[in-house]
């Protein structure tokens, strides 16, 4: 008697379950963090996440004796959806439900978890630096990676208010020389246009009669870093008024001043810059000790001592590598330092993160279910083992 044919739910459900789907996805996941990994050398650890971990699908250029072929591949995060639903359909909602199974259940409940963990951080989780010399204090930080463009406006008595308007990076970083954005906010007496944006770049005096000069500079693009914290970018600006007149120029990271164009009797400060937030507390380093391996100068410890102000209320605390400082769902790391002839800085970095401790929740979830499965098969051979055996 032939069986009646699945519906298309049914056949879905089926090959999301499968232990084919999940042997498939679990090996494109270590191809990918092989060569991920391998990938950090030439395009840095930011590119490579991207390119290889954070991305739905990827091309990865296959060097064959010099020959470059293009192999397009899952990208991890596809992957992890995908193996979401795996364990969710064969490992939760096929699986045969029982005491006997309550230890599997638990440890791919707490597996899921996990994935769940890593998608509310790539989501909402932001990572920044904040480096202190000695007796400074501060409660912002700024990011690694990401930049904006802002507007400040001033009046005739130089006093500034809030920002007048804030371009987060995503929405110009795609503006290549050719392209542009014209963005504007319905209370600004102005409009401004980008392109040109640089991920790393110089600005140098231009060549005389270079028509693409301002103010007889230019923007020259360079090799981008490895570590993104050290590439500075630039864009060009056009900013029209609205009589009709246009002013050109160059933002760039290391400028000393913003670019300011005069409205009436107010200012308008323009500037690229790293984001910025704020932390509901301050941090003030005290002192700063480094402890070096024997005989090296290899770092053995690095080890703050600050002061954690909350509201005029001063804590003191203990800052090294591996023992942060957790307060209102921040967390503040020992990062690194520098040294110049101010003095010895310290640099942490601050993570807002609400999945921060999801992870280990998981892993001592996935541990308990795997001690009550592993239990559970020790008591049944026990069990049988003492039983008599017939003459």
């Amino acid at each position: 008697m032939s069986s009646k044919p699945k519906s298309l739910p049914g056949q879905l459900f089926a090959f999301l379950s499968s232990y084919g789907l999940a042997i498939t996805v679990l090996t494109f996941l270590l191809l990918i963090t092989f060569l991920g990994t391998l990938s950090q050398k030439d395009i840095g650890l930011l590119d490579s996440q991207r390119k290889y971990f954070d991305s739905w699908w990827l091309i990865h250029d296959l060097d064959l004796g010099g020959t470059l072929i293009p192999v397009p591949l899952p990208g991890g995060g596809l992957l992890m959806v995908i193996l979401f639903f795996n364990m969710l359909c064969g490992a939760v909602i096929r699986i045969r439900k029982g005491w006997r199974t309550i230890g599997v259940l638990i440890s791919h409940l707490a597996i899921m978890f996990m994935l769940a963990a890593g998608f509310v951080s790539f989501l909402y989780k932001t990572e920044g630096a904040m480096p202190l010399f000695e007796g400074q204090a501060s409660d912002q930080y700024q990011s690694y990676h990401d930049r904006i463009i802002e507007i400040h406006r001033y009046d005739s008595a130089g006093k500034g208010d809030d920002k007048a308007l804030v371009i987060p990076m995503k929405h110009f970083e795609d503006l290549d020389p050719g392209k542009a954005r014209t963005f504007f906010a319905k209370d600004l007496p102005i409009e401004m246009q980008v392109t040109g944006y640089r991920r790393n770049a110089n600005v140098v005096q231009a060549e005389e009669g270079d028509k693409t000069a301002i103010d007889g500079y230019r923007i020259q693009e360079v090799k981008h870093a490895k570590e993104d914290e050290a590439n500075v970018t630039a864009v060009e600006i056009t900013v029209k008024l609205k009589d009709g007149a246009e002013q050109r120029a160059i933002l760039w990271e290391r400028q000393m001043e913003p670019f300011t164009v005069k409205v009436g009797d107010a200012a308008y400060a323009i500037s690229i810059s790293r984001m910025k937030w704020k932390l509901p507390f301050a941090i003030r380093l005290n002192d700063f000790v480094r402890e070096l391996h024997p005989g090296t100068m290899k770092a053995k410890k690095y080890t703050s001592h600050v002061t954690k102000i909350t509201d005029g209320k001063e804590e003191p605390k203990v800052v090294t590598m591996n023992v942060p400082v957790r307060d209102q769902g921040y967390v503040v790391y020992q990062a690194s330092f520098s040294q110049n002839s101010n003095g010895e800085q310290s640099v942490f970095t601050v993570v807002t993160n609400p999945s921060d401790q999801w992870p280990l929740w998981s892993c001592v979830a996935v541990a308990i279910g795997l001690i009550i499965h592993f239990l559970m098969h020790l008591i049944r051979f026990l069990s049988r083992s003492m039983k008599p055996k017939a003459a």
